[in-house]
């Protein structure tokens, strides 16, 4: 692979014993393309110049839905007001989808998007007063076990939050998703907030948070769609209105949707079952046992932070060396949760 060892991976001294960590973010750049998880979190590049908007963006919203949804029946500073003091003076433009149309994008200003978006949240929602929260915004590590008992690594995530329905009484975990367009068939088989509903319940357990017997019932898809609210006049029931006053055929996407999946015992084995095989598999990508290969797809030039890198690489010799030198910063992918877990 040419001059590889100009790229060494990241491998500093950790809380947990030499043992490998594994994120789920990570899980789901593996199974995509392997080459692209060997530089993103072996190697741990960064793009210099990136403008990842996307990134930026969603995590705007989701520390505005943090500080928001404060322990118990308390509430933060509305997250609209918040995300304008957490934009500064930033310019950015951000693409989004017109009335849901997930081909028809129009490119608006970041920060009045994302005030326009929680604004119309906080109207929709107000302050959730059935939800008692018990816990936002908090990192985990848990270690997996193999079948013979022995730990494989870490598994490490953040949960957004869990919140206890006073009317139910039932326990559900949060998941905030921003999006171009609502989409809820899969979220029975989403890996991510799947993976931390089995181990929550655990954790939150261990550190005296839930009780005994206490479990979280399932996840509560908390989507915020990326576009501004239709300006035209509605009827009583909500519907958009042409200029004649007729309701107009063409309806605008919700905003908003909440959707709860609940889980069962059989599907927390499952989970982590799919955390450990997954596991197994990184791990022998990890130390060799397994070739790197590539999985290209025509969407690589617009979602890929190494598509140029990559063209490079595949025309053999050294030049991606010389280019990721130029274009790319290294950093530790995982020191967020190895400063969390020896706090």
């Amino acid at each position: 692979m040419g001059k590889k060892s100009k790229a060494k991976g990241t491998d500093p001294a950790d809380p947990y014993g030499g043992l490998p960590i594994l994120r789920t973010s990570e899980r789901k750049s593996f199974k995509d393309c392997p080459q692209q998880w060997q530089w993103a979190w072996r190697y741990g590049l960064k793009a210099k110049y990136r403008d990842a908007d996307a990134l930026w963006f969603g995590t705007g919203v989701h520390e505005a839905l943090a500080q928001w949804y404060k322990k118990g029946d308390r509430r933060g500073l509305r997250p609209d007001v918040y995300f304008g003091k957490w934009c500064t003076d930033e310019m950015r433009q951000i693409r989004t989808a017109v009335s849901g149309d997930y081909n028809e994008d129009v490119y608006v200003d970041a920060k009045e998007l994302g005030m326009a978006m929680l604004l119309g949240y906080y109207e929709l929602y107000g302050p959730d007063e059935t939800w008692d929260v018990i816990a936002t915004e908090m990192p985990f590590q848990v270690k997996i076990a193999g079948d013979d008992g022995v730990p494989v690594g870490v598994y490490a995530g953040t949960l957004d939050g869990v919140y206890r329905d006073r009317i139910s009484r039932g326990i559900w975990l949060m998941e905030h998703k921003t999006a171009k367009q609502i989409v809820t068939r899969h979220l029975h088989l989403d890996d991510q907030a799947g993976a931390y509903w089995a181990i929550a319940s655990a954790v939150l357990r261990e550190m005296g948070i839930l009780r005994r017997g206490e479990s979280i019932e399932g996840v509560m898809y908390n989507f915020l769609r990326k576009g501004l609210p239709d300006a035209r006049e509605r009827d009583e029931n909500g519907l958009c209105l042409n200029k004649d006053g007729s309701v107009s055929k063409s309806q605008p996407s919700p905003l908003f949707v909440r959707e709860p999946v609940e889980k069962s015992p059989g599907q927390r084995q499952t989970q982590i079952r799919k955390i450990l095989d997954e596991f197994t598999w990184i791990n022998l990508a990890r130390d060799g046992s397994l070739p790197i290969i590539k999985s290209p797809k025509r969407d690589c030039a617009f979602f890929c932070q190494f598509f140029t890198m990559c063209e490079l690489h595949d025309r053999g010799g050294d030049a991606w060396t010389d280019y990721f030198e130029s274009m790319y910063s290294q950093q530790d992918p995982y020191a967020d949760h190895r400063k969390s877990a020896s706090e």
